[in-house]
């Protein structure tokens, strides 16, 4: 398996010490090195050395380049545009230490990271991306390197580099991007790309300067003062920062750890270029933005799907089952997740939840809560779109399983989405979730001091249900809280509520003292002088003034005056503040006496000379008690105790006054008894009171218990109530945001309808109109007044009198239904579409139709199909053989004439099927001429096709031509084959014909040159060569306009002689010649000859024979003779009689030409037998010739 990118990252982060050091480092005593990281995508030579010569120049600054295409760089050309400082440009080796003033440029396919200054290389394994290699780099730079870091990033990376410039700003280095077009692109407002949070966006010019600005203010910060200790000024300064955060962002951050919260400060310290606390507090004072980048800041998270792989396969195999356990279909399932950031953790959990949901009969309903104090990042979070950098912290089955790809991102699958409910919540602030069977909270603990720590993690204790889980950070720990919790497995920081020993009442909202939102006291007035005189004569007037103390009704003391110390004795038991409970003993029975008669009687008792002992002396006490009831004070009672001298003791009687001292001792004596009765009654009465004070004691106790009991019930309903209450403030700012996504989602439908200008209409189950568009107004006469009306009652502009029979089929069957219906006025066309309307639940709520003019639509189709009509007429009435085909001889159709042609069926002529009608000796030549016709952009072959009627195969030839489509891509191919088997015979015969007419005109000169010379032997001049030469010539073409004529009809021996004598002015029906015979056809090959053999017998009669004198005679005969064994011949016959002796020698000689034909050519050409013979008075000249000489 290809190790994770994320994990080397990761491992980078959480090994290093420096990623938890709660403490700033010190700062060296002179200017320390600083290493620059630039990340770069599609830059040249020239555009590179631009960028280094523009950031190089300080002595302190080693700079390391991570290219992506770095194989496409010409380093030679980048070193000649560099110059003098190309020998700066290094190629580094792996334990190379960085060296200030250079650049590092190291070989593509290699992932750098340092390691104490050191730098580290690993080549990437095979088939590993190279995508993080920048966030690798950037992350271990900034844990090593003490904040003195400065990432650069040119170009876009699809996230890589997000993950490492969170981690410079958390180490207090500098993040800058350079400003590119690609930058556009980007929403600014999300923390999912290193633009979003870096500290700022410069063009390549200003980068310099602020580079140098910030390695120059660092240096000063980092000797402002030891790290170690804090001052008092500046703890108040820091505390003044936190202050106006809370009172700007809502947000406390006293409970901060300081070093963390010092060094984000000092970061926004070196970003806006102040040098002191005082001058950043009267930045954030000034600068309207200031405060929530600081907040920005404070909240830089670093997040990733599945962090920490080993954690969340543990989670998965050994907590996530448990959690289902004992839960069913009407149970609930609930997470909570703090600190979410852009919910990539949340949407782990939600992945491995419904996963393991999926494997169970009756799982219990899932809900995650998903809470951050950072709104961008929940914004985000609910829209669920992240970076193609996913691809390697997700395994690619849930890829495609939960996420959907829509271009270069992957957005969380909608069945995902709603699991989870982000809601902006603190957990220092707000009342927490509850009832919850899994709480994350990882690496946020960390950024707490230890006060807020313990004060946050009973709050977890009091969210789970008995029995639930929390899973934290690898940094993060409960182990002060072993009451509360039990590790499940401690290396992977997952634990177990337990409950606990002793109540634990969770204290929420948790703010410190300094973080409460107290009302602001009254302003005081100011006090005179007069006003202190007073207050100090009543503080001086109270020391002399007798002991007194105020009551309320129950006897409660409500004030002490300084004198009443003497008289309070409190007695043993419980703490109590009812008077009677704290007297002294001595004074307690008359003090219970005169109360009570003031409260029966409302009027002011008085009591004298109480005698009270104590440590062996006596004094006396006169009581006054006064009730204090009126319509403006509460009703009470005011004490009063004033100690009197005792009286002196009562002198005896002498006996001179016997009957006066009977007297008095008789009033004593009554006196006392009465005092006695009183003083039984009174301790009778106080008895009676005491069990029942002591049974009541009893009841209160135990009341007081209930009541104890029933208040922590209370307090524990009324922490559940502010979780609950919280929980619904969370759902109500979900469904607010639903409801804005909602109303949103009515705007986008209602400009959808009415853009759309389809008409439609939207029917419940009831045939009720819910809903319309305005384009439907052409077709039904709706107005806003007819929802809920039954469609029925609405008539319609067009002929449907089937709407409610379609609109009802279609609910039971499910089927989408299409008509075509007419508005009988306009006469145009609509195409009505009636569908099911599906909820979002998939519960059927009714119909909806579209009605569609498909008028043009409908002419259009109607010149179609009539353009169609014309063509397919055209198509099967021409000869040709049409067909349609895609790239390679795949046929998609063929004209009837083929099939009719071929016999082939119209599914048997497809694909390649049709070359079965091709000649087996062609079908090769013909599949060569289609792969030619790739290149040539036609199609030209000729071939033997089948012919079903003849069973024969007859020659075509075939053509096509490419229908081409805007793009110029073949869509198919067009194309003809006709019948050239015809052709090809005529062409056959023309060559005959063309071959034959040059072997006749070859013989005809021959001819012509035999003549000439024969000619030429039997002429004595020039005149009478000319004369017989011309003759003969004429002869001869007679000859051949008659041979020329033998196609249409071929030439007889009675034909050729009567051709002759016309020619010479005989006519054979005179008396002086007879021509006798039957019509016997004769071949072409013999005419020429026999004509000429004929046209000098002929010629010799009428000149120097029988017609050339007036007894003379000429008698033609032919017949055919056959015999049993002979073959037939024709049998020729000229005689000639009458002839005058004086004409003979004339005759001999000219007769020479002729009589050579006969006894020589014609026996030698045709195998004729011939016989010549002359007297002084008679010729007579035979000619027999085979019959299949004649007949050819």
């Amino acid at each position: 398996m290809v190790p994770s990118r994320t994990d080397d990252v990761m491992s980078v982060m959480t090994n290093n010490p420096a990623a938890q050091e709660d403490a700033l480092p010190d700062a060296p005593a002179q200017a320390p090195l600083f290493v620059l990281g630039i990340g770069a995508a599609g830059l040249d030579a020239a555009r590179l050395a631009e960028l280094l010569e523009t950031v190089a120049g300080a002595s302190n600054l080693a700079i390391m380049l991570l290219l992506r295409d770095r194989q496409l760089l010409d380093e030679d050309l980048l070193r000649e545009l560099l110059g003098d400082q190309a020998s700066l440009l290094l190629v580094p080796n792996d334990g190379d230490q960085l060296q200030p003033g250079h650049f590092y440029l190291p070989h593509s396919d290699t992932l750098v990271t340092l390691e104490e200054n050191r730098v580290r290389l690993r080549a990437l394994l095979e088939g590993e991306s190279d995508h993080g290699v920048i966030d690798t780099f950037f992350v271990s730079m900034a844990h090593d390197q003490d904040g003195n870091v400065i990432g650069l990033i040119m170009g876009r990376f699809d996230g890589d580099g997000t993950l490492g410039t969170a981690a410079i700003k958390e180490c207090g280095g500098l993040a800058l991007v350079v400003d590119d077009p690609a930058l556009q692109a980007l929403d600014l407002r999300s923390a999912s790309n290193a633009a979003a949070i870096s500290d700022d966006i410069l063009p390549l010019p200003a980068v310099a300067a602020r580079i140098a600005a910030h390695m120059q203010r660092h240096h000063g910060l980092g000797h402002a003062a030891p790290t170690g200790v804090r001052t008092g000024s500046e703890n108040d300064q820091l505390s003044q920062v936190a202050g106006i955060l809370r009172n700007t962002t809502g947000h406390d951050f006293h409970g901060y750890k300081r070093a963390t919260f010092l060094r984000r400060v000092q970061r926004r310290m070196q970003v806006v270029q102040v040098d002191t606390l005082e001058h950043y507090l009267d930045a954030l004072r000034n600068r309207f933005d200031e405060p929530l980048q600081l907040f920005n800041d404070l909240l830089i998270g670093v997040t990733q799907f599945f962090r920490d792989r080993r954690e969340f396969e543990f989670l998965e195999q050994q907590v996530i089952p448990r959690l289902f356990q004992g839960k069913h279909v009407g149970d609930s399932l609930r997470v909570w997740v703090l600190g979410c950031s852009t919910g990539e953790e949340a949407y782990s959990l939600a992945m491995l939840l419904r996963e393991h949901a999926e494997t169970l009969d009756s799982p219990p309903r899932i809900q995650i809560f998903a809470s951050d104090i950072d709104g961008r990042a929940l914004a985000a979070a609910r829209v669920g779109r992240y970076s193609s950098s996913i691809v390697g912290e997700v395994a690619p089955a849930r890829l495609r399983r939960w996420f959907v790809k829509e271009g270069d991102t992957y957005v969380v699958s909608k069945e995902l989405r709603e699991l989870c409910v982000f809601s902006q919540h603190s957990i220092v602030k707000d009342p927490p979730f509850s009832r919850l069977d899994l709480v994350s909270c990882r690496n946020l603990l960390i950024y707490l001091d230890a006060e807020l720590q313990n004060r946050v993690i009973p709050i977890f204790h009091f969210a789970l249900r008995p029995g639930g889980y929390l899973f934290l950070g690898n940094a993060e720990n409960v182990s002060r809280h072993a009451k509360l919790f039990v590790p499940v497995e401690r290396s992977f920081r997952v634990f177990q509520r337990i409950d606990a020993e002793n109540n634990v009442h969770a204290t929420f909202p948790n703010m410190p003292l300094a973080a409460a939102g107290r009302v602001p006291a009254p302003p005081q007035r100011q006090r005179t002088s007069s006003d202190a005189l007073v207050r100090a004569g009543e503080r001086i007037a109270d020391r002399y003034a007798p002991a007194y103390a105020v009551l309320d009704e129950h006897f409660d003391v409500l004030h002490f005056s300084a004198q009443a110390g003497r008289f309070i004795r409190p007695g043993s038991g419980a703490p109590s503040l009812n008077l009677l409970n704290l007297i002294h003993r001595d004074l307690r029975l008359d003090l219970r006496s005169a109360l009570s008669r003031a409260e029966s009687d409302q009027s002011p008792v008085h009591v004298n000379g109480i005698q009270v002992h104590e440590d062996n002396s006596t004094w006396a006490v006169d009581l006054f008690v006064e009730p204090t009831s009126s319509s403006e004070v509460p009703r009470g009672y005011v004490v009063l105790f004033q100690e009197v001298e005792a009286r002196e003791p009562v002198e005896l009687p002498t006996p001179r006054d016997t009957a006066s001292t009977d007297a008095q001792m008789q009033v004593l004596e009554n006196e006392l008894r009465i005092t006695r009765e009183r003083l039984q009654s009174m301790i009778e009465e106080l008895e009676s009171t005491n069990e029942e004070l002591k049974s009541s004691n009893e009841e209160y106790q135990s009341l007081n218990e209930e009541m104890q009991s029933a208040n922590e019930e209370l307090e524990t309903s009324k922490e559940e109530l502010q979780s609950v209450n919280e929980e619904v403030t969370t759902v109500n700012g979900e469904l607010a945001h639903r409801v804005q996504e909602l109303a949103q989602t009515n705007s986008d439908l209602k400009n959808l309808l009415e853009s759309t200008q389809i008409a439609t209409v939207f029917l419940d189950n009831e045939l009720r109109v819910t809903n319309f568009t305005p384009a439907v107004t052409d077709i039904l006469p709706l107005v806003e007044s007819d929802i809920h009306r039954p469609i029925s009652n609405i008539k319609l502009h067009v002929d449907y009198d089937e709407l409610q029979d379609d609109v009802h089929r279609v609910i039971r069957t499910l089927a989408v239904l299409d008509r075509e219906v007419e508005n009988p006025t306009t006469h145009a066309r609509y195409m009505v579409r009636v569908l099911p309307y599906r909820t979002v639940h998939n519960f059927i709520g009714g119909a909806v139709l579209t009605f569609m003019d498909v008028t043009p639509l409908t002419l259009a189709e109607q010149a179609l199909r009539s353009s169609e009509q014309r063509l397919r007429t055209l198509m099967e009435g021409i000869p040709q053989l049409v067909w349609r085909s895609l790239d390679g001889g795949h046929w998609t159709w063929s004209s009837p004439q083929w099939s009719r042609y071929t016999g082939q069926s119209d599914a048997d002529g497809l694909e390649l099927g049709w070359l079965q009608a091709v000649h087996p000796d062609e079908r090769a030549l013909t599949m060569v001429a289609w792969h030619d016709s790739r290149h040539t952009g036609e199609l030209d072959v000729e071939h033997r096709l089948y012919n079903a009627a003849e069973q024969s195969y007859r020659w075509f030839h075939t053509r096509g031509s490419p229908v081409r489509d805007e793009r110029g891509q073949v869509v198919e191919w067009l194309g003809t084959s006709t019948e050239s088997d015809n052709l090809r015979r005529l062409q056959e015969e023309q060559r005959v014909l063309v071959s034959e007419l040059q072997h006749r005109t070859r013989n005809l000169i021959t001819v012509v040159q035999s003549v000439a010379r024969q000619t030429v032997q039997t002429s004595q001049s020039m005149p009478e060569f000319i004369g017989k030469f011309d003759d003969r010539l004429s002869a001869l073409s007679r000859v051949q306009g008659l041979l020329s004529q033998s196609d249409a009809m071929p030439t007889t021996i009675g034909t050729l002689l009567h051709m002759e004598l016309d020619a010479l002015g005989a006519e054979p029906d005179q008396r002086r010649i007879r021509v006798e015979g039957p019509d016997v056809a004769l071949r072409k090959s013999t005419v020429q000859t026999l004509a000429l053999a004929l046209h000098e017998l002929a010629t010799n009669a009428l000149k120097h024979g029988a017609l050339a004198v007036e007894t003379g005679t000429l008698s033609i005969r032919w017949d055919v003779v056959s015999g049993e064994d002979a073959p037939a011949r024709l049998v020729l016959h000229w005689v000639e009689e009458g002839a005058v002796k004086k004409l003979r020698h004339d005759r001999d000689e000219a007769s020479g030409f002729g009589r050579r034909l006969i006894e020589k050519a014609l026996p030698y050409s045709h195998g004729a037998q011939t016989r010549y013979e002359l007297s002084d008075t008679r010729l007579e000249c035979e000619i027999q010739l085979p019959l299949n000489s004649m007949h050819g």
